[in-house]
């Protein structure tokens, strides 16, 4: 057929093209499938991945937050605890070591005091008193804000160990922080964040947490915790990338500089960043399986393929067809594509062809419909699984990694009691026989997971198949450990508010909408006769009667209305003349709508009438002190005006209602609030006190006289005071007067005798205490006799008062300048540097007195004499210092007059 030479003898018949047609198909897909098959696998495993792996690492910070906020509630409640029951420092080492269920949360406990003292430790209670923590940013933090806070990462001033620090202030009576109660966690033992760092991403991946400042908290090689991520290098940008705020995941070198895929999200508990790392060796290792995989097939084929297609072509070609024929036939219909050639390749191609088309809808249909169970699984925050008859898992979602520390992949054929461990499957056995005997079970079990005692509500759902066959059980676990611990709390705080309720003096309630009792305490059995709980569910017409229920009716229709209603009524229903006090307190919900309300009922039959009783004794009271010239008052122990008589109307210029209830200081100036406060704090302790004061009153400065008298209790405890105060300007003015004459000197207005000696004994003192010098100047007029004897006393008298008007222009306004008798004047000068000083002064006054004085019109010249004594650190006295003056005066007198002289006391 044939003429040019080839390679193959005789004619190249259909078998030889197939046979070559087939290996070349079998290269070329084998080429083909190969790399698009890695590339879709490796870009799909990335998506996949990727997405997996930013929901990991999304619930596992929801897990540490959540784990976080209950280890930080716990110790704000056992804070709480420690205010509600006061201690002494010494007393918080017993009271603390009633805590060990906490070990649970936290490596160790201890309390501080407010200025940093250890005074408590659960583990080292010998370490109490040793070191002072004033100083570390979590006191400082907890003190500044004055609540629960989380620290950074740091070494432990007491084991020297990595730990992350939580705190909670302990308040006093007065709110005031008083202590603080520290939770440690050990970065490197045995703890939730512990756990993290031993978790893995697939079989080499693995997790670490990083503080806001680029710290290791958590890796799995401890020796980096608390260092600094890039110590030694450049930080890696992935991570500076998410420092800087990023989240999720991303393909990018790692610390290590191998490529991963890195995943990334912030705590919102304490902002710090929760990495995993997962490689990309590890990741991309089945797209790399598969291309190996491929091009092995295809090499095998091509191999083995080629020479079986040469010799079994012929032979198998018609069956080929037959069956190429039998499987078209089978069809509803042909698949649509490009035309067949009208031969045995054609039709084997066509059924070839649509057999693929439909295998790979099938397997993409399966594969998609699995990867979405899969991933729907896996995002659902609880324990999803599936166990066969066997008592063997045939599925379970990633969240059995968490809790058992099995992966899903794992999971797949192990037993159910190897997987959750012995304690479990015993408690779980019964439930488990009965989902496989074909019955829905629901329970609560309690576990021991990671050190830790925990709740889980489990479902068994039996998976029974068309003929009534149990096949296995789906498996659906919740964590309801917060569950539990909250139904705990309210069974508790219900208890209390119960016994609390009971024990209350009153009837307390709670109505509904429909006026029917939804609770009552114990004390409606004493007026009613009726149990508690028997009134429940009756309405309060039924239970009081109809004439009871209308005349309350209006204000219980006001508190459904939503306002707070109180009110008295004289109860007719009871026997002696009753009097009660109602309280209704709406029950208003988050949607504004009010669902019932609160009920307080109180007999006050004994105090209406002492307030009967009260009233009248306070009319008596007002008429008598009304009538007083005096302000009467009484002020509680908050300083509050509890009683005033009508005089304060004027007093302050403000009416009484508004003066009755007020911050006595409040009405005060602020120097009189001073003056008030002060005696009022030494009264309410349980002294009488008495003081003067002054006040602007109308224009005119008042004097008054004020007596503060305490008013106790019968326990004898201070609940008041009780103040007279009494205008005593008058007899002021005459003290002052008299005063006056007694201490100035009538003539001139200069201080006498008296006052210079006080003046100067006082000098002494101040002159002791900062060794400063002093002086004392004797001074008199030379020959004044004349100056009598010439102009007369008058004329003499004018010459006094214009000397001691110069003498005091001479000195500064600290000196003294004083007249002892007749023409003696002495001055005082104090806090002098060196003794030249008095010298200066002295001339300066001989220097003024060369202006001539003016008596009755006549110029007469009159000059002065001056002694000076000296001293330092007050050793003087002034007997002394007035002696040495006067000597050294008669010795300037005796040099000429119109001088000084000076001496220094030793």
């Amino acid at each position: 057929m044939f003429n040019r030479p080839r390679w193959l003898p005789g004619p190249v018949s259909l078998k030889a093209r197939f046979s070559l047609a087939v290996g070349m198909l079998i290269v070329l897909t084998a080429t083909v499938l190969t790399v698009a098959t890695v590339l879709i696998v490796q870009r799909g495993i990335e998506t996949v991945v990727g997405e997996r792996e930013t929901s990991l690492i999304g619930q596992l910070a929801r897990d540490l937050d959540n784990k976080f906020m209950i280890r930080q509630q716990a110790l704000v409640r056992l804070a709480h605890d420690l205010e509600q029951r006061p201690h002494a420092s010494a007393a918080f080492q017993d009271k603390l070591e009633q805590y060990h269920s906490m070990d649970g949360f936290f490596t160790n406990m201890s309390v501080l005091d407010a200025q940093g003292e250890h005074v408590a430790n659960m583990d080292y209670p010998h370490m109490r008193g040793q070191g002072n923590f004033s100083t570390r940013d979590y006191f400082l933090d907890t003190i500044r804000s004055d609540g629960p806070i989380i620290s950074r990462p740091l070494r432990s001033q007491l084991s020297g160990r990595p730990v992350v620090i939580m705190t909670a202030p302990i308040h006093d009576k007065n709110g005031q922080i008083s202590h603080i109660l520290i939770g440690a966690i050990d970065l490197a033992k045995n703890s939730f964040i512990k756990e993290l760092s031993i978790g893995q991403v697939g079989k080499t991946g693995y997790f670490y947490i990083l503080s806001r400042e680029g710290e290791f908290v958590s890796h799995p090689d401890e020796r980096r915790i608390l260092q600094r991520s890039g110590d030694g290098g450049k930080r890696a940008a992935s991570v500076e990338q998410a420092l800087g705020g990023f989240e999720g995941t991303l393909r990018a070198k790692a610390e290590n500089g191998a490529e991963a895929l890195l995943s990334y999200k912030r705590l919102a508990s304490t902002g710090w960043l929760l990495c995993g790392v997962y490689p990309t060796a590890e990741a991309f290792a089945f797209a790399g399986t598969i291309g190996w995989n491929a091009a092995i097939v295809a090499a095998l084929l091509l191999l083995v393929m080629g020479p079986l297609a040469w010799l079994l072509i012929g032979r198998q070609l018609q069956p080929l067809k037959h069956l190429g024929r039998q499987m078209a036939a089978g069809r509803a219909a042909q698949a649509p594509g490009a035309p067949y050639a009208d031969d045995e390749i054609g039709e084997l191609r066509r059924a070839f062809d649509t057999l693929m088309a439909e295998r790979d809808q099938a397997e993409r249909a399966v594969a998609d419909s699995e990867r979405n169970l899969r991933m729907v699984a896996d995002n659902v925050p609880a324990l999803v699984g599936y166990v066969d008859k066997h008592e063997r898992f045939v599925f379970g979602n990633e969240r059995y990694s968490a809790y058992f520390g099995v992966s899903a992949r794992q999971l797949s054929g192990k037993n159910v009691r190897d997987v959750v461990g012995e304690d479990i499957y015993k408690v779980s056995k019964p439930y488990l026989d009965a989902a496989l005997s074909g019955r829905a079970v629901r329970f609560e079990r309690q576990v021991r997971r990671h050190g830790v005692i925990q709740w889980d509500r489990v479902a068994y759902n039996p998976d029974i198949d068309a003929h009534g066959v149990v096949q296995g059980y789906f498996v659906l676990v919740d964590d309801i450990t917060e569950l539990k611990a909250t139904q705990q709390v309210l069974a508790a705080s219900e208890k209390r508010i119960r016994t609390i309720a009971d024990n209350m003096p009153a009837l307390i309630g709670y109505v509904d909408t429909e006026y029917r009792y939804a609770f009552c305490n114990r004390a409606y059995s004493t007026i009613t006769e009726i149990a508690p709980e028997q009134i429940v569910g009756r309405t309060v017409s039924e239970v009081f009667g109809p004439k009871v229920f209308a005349a309350v009716a209006a204000q219980m229709a006001a508190a459904l209305a939503g306002r707070r209603v109180s009110f008295e009524r004289p109860a007719a229903e009871l026997k002696g003349n009753r009097y009660l006090q109602t309280e209704y307190i709406p029950d208003i919900g988050h949607d504004g709508k009010v669902a019932g309300f609160y009920t307080m009922v109180m007999d006050i039959t004994e105090r209406k009438a002492a307030e009967l009783a009260l009233a009248a004794q306070q009319r008596l009271l007002h008429t008598v002190t009304d009538n007083l010239p005096a302000l009467v008052n009484f002020m509680d122990r908050e300083g509050r005006f509890g009683f005033v008589n009508r005089h304060h109307e004027s007093w302050f210029g403000v009416p009484l209602a508004r003066i009755h209830g007020s911050l006595v200081s409040s009405l005060f100036s602020e120097a009189e609030a001073e003056i008030h406060q002060r005696a009022f704090d030494e009264a309410i302790t349980g002294r009488t006190v008495k003081f003067d004061f002054a006040r602007m009153q109308g224009g005119d400065k008042r004097h008054y006289h004020a007596t503060y008298i305490p008013q106790v209790d019968c326990a004898g405890h201070a609940v008041g005071v009780t103040g007279l105060v009494n205008d005593v300007t008058d007899a002021k003015r005459l003290e002052e007067q008299l005063s006056a004459l007694a201490r100035f000197d009538a003539l001139t207005g200069l201080p006498n005798r008296t006052q210079l000696t006080e003046r100067i004994g006082r000098a002494q003192t101040r002159s002791a205490r900062n060794g400063n010098v002093m002086a004392v100047m004797y001074l008199d007029l030379d020959k004044f006799k004349s100056i009598n004897d010439s102009f007369g006393h008058s004329g003499g008298d004018l010459v006094l008062i214009e000397f001691g008007r110069r003498l005091t222009a001479c000195v500064r306004q600290s000196d003294t300048v004083g007249r002892l008798a007749g023409d003696e004047f002495v001055i005082l000068l104090e806090g002098l540097q060196t003794v030249a000083e008095c010298a200066v002064v002295a001339r300066k006054i001989i220097k003024v007195m060369e202006k001539p004085f003016d008596i009755d019109g006549v110029a007469r010249i009159v000059s002065t004499s001056i002694g000076v004594a000296t001293a330092e650190n007050g050793l003087a006295g002034v007997d002394t210092l007035l002696k040495h003056a006067d000597d050294a005066l008669y010795r300037a007198k005796d040099s000429g007059r119109n001088r000084y002289a000076m001496t220094s006391v030793k």
